[in-house]
């Protein structure tokens, strides 16, 4: 799941059906992001750093991981 969000970022959800815990991969061309991405996972309130192409979160049985994401700007 991808919502645009006001500020150019993204929240993206990953989600697990399974009756175990599973690895979800969100990728870039699936949510028509490029480039460089900063993730923050939203509920834990932490920055995860800087990923490329993709993101993958390990995922609890019956859970989800919600992420915010947005393009690493650099140093400048």
């Amino acid at each position: 799941m991808k919502r645009d969000l006001e500020d150019g970022s993204v929240a993206v959800g990953l989600f697990n059906r399974g009756e175990k815990s599973t690895n979800v991969t969100a990728q870039w061309s699936d949510l028509g992001v490029t480039g460089k991405q900063k993730v923050r996972d939203l509920w834990r309130q932490k920055d995860l750093g800087i990923f490329e192409g993709q993101y993958t979160a390990e995922v609890g049985r019956h859970g989800a991981v919600m992420l915010r994401m947005w393009p690493d700007e650099g140093v400048k």
